[in-house]
């Protein structure tokens, strides 16, 4: 899980639900009646067997991973040569293979990408364990890495082998990077177009070994489809498997060598994403008092599992050396973060493996050692070295994989509790679930020895510290003491069984805080030492020379403040950007570099902390040229009262706005003009959980009705589906309540805004599909995160957006593969034959205020340059390339929207949701609408109000606040005589301001 969406969220991580078809009473069926103890086999998750309901890919990810499936190997090590698989001939099963030569690479070569899938036969020498390696060159500019799926004889060794990812090199530039207030900013990674060799590893890195994969001698069939990346394929290989040489001890080294290594100069490194970042800290190097400098890793960038950063070195005279670093890891509190150290690509022996970098909330010197305290040493020959780090999870692996079994197996329980006693939680209902879940109070007494037994095992990394003080191990001991009162009174169940798994305050919930902390391994790494023990390292300032640092940087930071609205030049065009600082640095970078050495406008970029800020700013008259990053309802109350610019007055304005979905135009119409440019759109899609669905035997509906004809094989499960309105506890606002009327071809309004249509045959009847799916289908009507929900299966459907898609693509690992998005269910239409699928998307807009006719023109030249196709590509790129996966930029511009790196098959569904967005058009009063559909909502759902009713009183208040509204403005008399029109925007009427009809 990436450290960055873990501060920016509370995530809970859940495991992939069971699903079970049996009665109550076979549950336990590996419940011994002799002793009353319970079997492992015994377990919720063992009786789902029982019942044909293994096989999904929740369960095998539990049941035939690779720890499972190599403990049952039979097979010895291969040891034999490597056997060099002959790739030309491989035969596709779909797509195209070519062939080619490269004149870098000694044999021929097939060029592969996305959505291949081809076979290979193999002869394997004799019985054994191999290691399989990929020779591979990654030739597109994605940052994604290449993902595979490998079968041998048609079947998956075990559960990793669908998931294979292979990185990428990335280098570093030899120049640093100067913003205009003389900060050193960070620079843009090169990826390195090379081959790269790599055996099979988990895409999860919970292994720091390859892994070995058992064949028998004779023939066999390799399958491999691939599911992200373009790249030329090399040799496959068959070798035997290596392990690090044993520590034997280490030898004295003596001498007086030096060398230094400055962690932010990194050489290579596998994830474009980790960065240097500059810390005022007078414990590391460099310092500064004024202009920023990089000089950590970026320990919110290095924290994942499997990223490596690797750094040369020259060594002048031979000898043995140590090793040691400037570093400081302080999330995991009480507990190590493991690093692999290689030297010259390979680890030097088993003392480097693995090795445990202690808790520390200060920068703190620490040289290697081995377990007596002895410093590890190393030989190095003279001339060029390199040394790397790879952030390792296998030391914890056991934890997490039984951490993952029970989170399982406790949400199988309380599905199972649910069957049984229903939804009435009464604290006096005479039930005993102990008569229909035989041994559910041995199973949860077994739960409880399980996790004091994952705490026991990690006492040799503890050490004498308490376990209940070590954060990370306080949440397991606090999910056994909850069991354990559980387990005193079983029968309790009944009305506690939140308490298992889908309360706030689980049990499942502290296992998950516990897979949260565990995977956050942010290390922060300021200087490695490449020394000999007669060196002298560094020392750190004495006290009288930090408290004079600190003093100085104290004075200087009174002035010159960077990217603040005081510190700008009145002469440039002045753009206020409602963003982080990382997005500032890179478009003013851009603007730079490339816009104003093209156009000669200067351009200052100013943060924006508040978007309400600029309807201040317009009443004190202090606004900028351009404001960018806010959300796109703004600009109509910005517009309305004369402070925006009407866009259509430049003649390039069509093929402008043309880079857009004419819905998600709809908000920036007032009469004929267009007063903003959407910048990034919040796009929604059916997310489904495909392991489940494929169980069921169900597919992703395609249209409402489907949805709905599929709610009871969910629901008599205990599953259920997710609409947005759900995640909005009070507004429910036009993303929630306008789609499903747009569907049936409702409207909110007619010609005008005095003709409100809410009232209006269509209209009632698409509220009312909307308000059934509560009311008559039994969707859950509060669900404040479907993430969590959906991570844990019991929501296995759900509509959702940009944001959501984020979290469960990229801090989701333990259901990637087993889930996907697909479009929107919408209603079939007979007039046309196809499925509206209309749903909202705006998210943020540009603006421009008014100005004179000069400053208006260079304006119009940025936002032009900035809304191209060609820089919103480069930006969304550079975003994910310097800050990681997480940083996607939903750009509104579809064409660059298509050279972004999203995965391929999620890009394609994304793209054809964009042409189906329709917003709600926003004039005077319509939020009064907004909030009266909100409160209809509200009172039919929850309160028991029939739909037509309701909305007639809805359409009372609605017109009296338009009316208000319409006369405060000027378009209405006193009377309620119509002094001018007010035509309502709709994406006809975008159309004829484009000239498209």
């Amino acid at each position: 899980m990436n450290g960055r969406i873990k501060r920016a969220f509370t995530l809970v991580i859940t495991s992939a639900i069971v699903l079970s078809q049996t009665a109550p009473a076979s549950v336990f069926a590996g419940t011994s009646k002799d002793t009353g103890t319970v079997k492992q086999t015994g377990t919720v998750t063992a009786a789902m067997s029982t019942a044909g309901v293994t096989g999904t890919l929740s369960n095998e990810r539990l049941t035939h991973n690779y720890t499972t499936v190599s403990a049952g190997y039979s097979y010895k090590d291969y040891t034999g040569k490597d056997v060099i698989l002959d790739i030309s001939t491989l035969s596709g099963k779909a797509g195209s293979i070519n062939f080619n030569y490269n004149a870098d690479y000694p044999n021929p070569v097939a060029m592969v990408k996305a959505g291949d899938s081809f076979e290979l036969k193999v002869n394997v020498p004799e019985n054994g364990l191999y290691f399989i390696g990929f020779d591979y060159l990654s030739y597109d500019e994605s940052i994604l890495p290449i993902e595979m799926s490998l079968m041998t004889d048609g079947e998956f060794p075990f559960y990793e082998m669908r998931s294979l990812k292979f990185e990428t090199t990335w280098g570093s530039r030899d120049e640093k990077s100067i913003d205009r207030y003389g900060n050193e900013i960070v620079v843009m990674p090169d990826k390195l177009k090379q081959w790269e060799h790599k055996e099979l590893s988990d895409g999860g890195y919970r292994y720091s070994a390859p892994l070995k994969v058992e064949l028998s001698k004779g023939e066999h069939v390799f399958t491999i489809d691939v599911n992200e990346g373009r790249f030329l394929l090399g040799n496959i290989t068959l070798s035997a498997p290596k392990k690090p040489a044993e520590y034997t001890g280490s030898e004295e080294a003596s001498g007086n060598e030096l060398i230094t290594i400055e962690a932010e100069d990194f050489y290579l490194r596998n994830d474009s994403s980790i960065h240097a970042i500059g810390e005022y800290d007078t414990a590391i190097t460099p310092t500064y008092l004024k202009e920023t400098k990089l000089n950590v890793i970026d320990e919110a960038s290095f924290n994942e599992a499997g990223q490596t950063v690797t750094y040369r070195f020259d060594v002048a005279k031979a000898g043995f050396y140590q090793i040691a670093l400037n570093y400081r890891q302080s999330e995991k509190n009480g507990f190590p973060v493991f690093l692999n150290y290689r030297v010259d690509g390979e680890i030097p022996n088993t003392e480097f493996e693995n090795y445990p970098m202690e808790y520390t909330q200060k920068y703190r010197t620490t040289t290697l050692s081995d377990d007596d305290g002895k410093a590890l040493s190393l030989y190095l020959t003279e001339g060029t070295h390199t040394i790397s780090m790879t952030i390792s999870a296998d030391p914890v692996r056991y934890a997490l994989e039984e951490v993952d079994k029970l989170i399982s197996e406790i949400s199988d329980l309380s599905l199972e509790v649910k069957k049984v006693a229903g939804t009435n939680k009464d604290k006096y209902r005479d039930l005993r679930i102990t008569r229909y879940i035989p041994g559910v109070q041995e199973t949860m007494q077994d739960w409880v020895d399980r996790l004091y037994a994952i705490t026991e095992k990690a006492g040799s990394y503890i050490g004498t510290a308490d376990p209940e003080k070590v954060a990370a191990f306080s949440y397991l001991l606090i999910a056994a003491k909850q069991l354990k009162t559980l387990v005193e009174e079983p029968n309790d169940l009944v009305y506690r069984v939140d308490e298992l798994s889908t309360g706030s305050n689980s049990i499942n919930t502290q296992l998950a805080n516990f897979v949260d902390i565990i995977n956050n391994n942010d290390l922060s790494i300021d200087r490695i030492y490449i020394f000999q023990s007669g060196a002298k390292l560094p020392k750190k300032l004495g006290f009288f020379a930090s408290l004079f640092q600190k003093i100085g940087r104290f004075f200087y930071s009174f002035f010159g403040q960077s990217y603040s609205a005081s510190n700008t030049d009145p002469d440039h065009i002045q753009v206020w950007v409602n963003r982080p600082r990382q997005y500032v640095e890179i478009m003013q970078k851009m603007i730079d570099d490339s816009f104003t050495p093209t156009t000669g406008i200067k351009v200052d970029l100013s943060l924006m902390t508040d978007a309400q800020k600029l309807i201040l700013s317009n009443a004190s008259g202090d606004t900028p040229d351009i404001a960018t990053g806010i959300n796109y309802s703004i600009p109509f109350e910005l517009a309305i009262r004369g402070a925006l610019t009407d866009l259509t007055k430049f003649p390039d304005y069509r093929e402008v706005f043309g880079r857009y979905s004419d819905g998600i135009l709809v908000p920036s119409v007032i009469g004929d003009g267009l007063y903003s440019l959407p910048e990034t759109m919040n796009f929604y899609s059916l997310f489904y959980r495909t392991d489940i669905l494929d169980k069921l035997g169900l597919t992703a509906p395609d249209t409402l009705d489907d949805l709905i004809a599929m709610l009871p094989d969910l629901q008599m499960r205990g599953l259920n589906v997710f609409y947005p309105s759900a995640s909005m506890s009070g507004m429910r606002n036009f993303h929630a309540t306008t789609p499903i009327i747009y569907q049936n071809g409702g409207v909110l309004y007619g010609p005008t805004a005095l003709d409100i249509e809410l009232d209006s045959e269509k209209t009632v009847y698409g509220f009312t599909e909307l308000t059934e799916l509560f009311t008559l289908y039994d969707l859950p009507v509060d669900v404040p995160n479907f993430y969590q929900h959906f991570r844990n299966g019991d929501l296995a459907l759900g509509i959702a957006d940009f944001n959501c898609y984020n979290l469960i693509l990229n801090a989701a690992p333990e259901i990637a593969n087993s889930w996907s998005i697909a479009p929107v269910p919408g209603v079939y239409d007979p007039e046309t034959g196809k499925v509206n699928r209309y749903m909202s998307g705006g998210a943020e807009s540009t603006v421009m205020f008014k100005s004179n006719d000069e400053r208006e023109k260079q304006a119009w030249a940025f936002m032009s340059w900035w809304s191209s196709t060609e820089v919103q590509a480069e930006f969304g790129q550079m975003l994910q390339i310097m800050y990681g996966d997480e940083y996607i930029w939903p750009t509104a511009n579809l064409e660059a929207f298509k050279l972004l790196p999203y995965p391929t098959s999620d890009k394609n569904t994304i793209l054809e949701q964009a042409q189906e967005i329709l917003e709600a058009p926003r004039l005077l009063g319509s939020y009064m609408l907004e909030r009266e559909m909100s409160n209809a909502f509200n009172d039919i759902v929850v309160n028991g109000e029939t739909v037509r009713s309701r909305v007639d009183d809805a359409v009372k208040v609605i017109d009296r606040e338009v009316r208000r509204k319409l006369e405060e403005f000027g378009y209405i008399d006193e009377d309620g005589n119509v002094i001018e029109e007010y035509l309502i925007p709709s994406v006809e009427r975008v159309r004829q301001i484009l000239g498209e009809n």
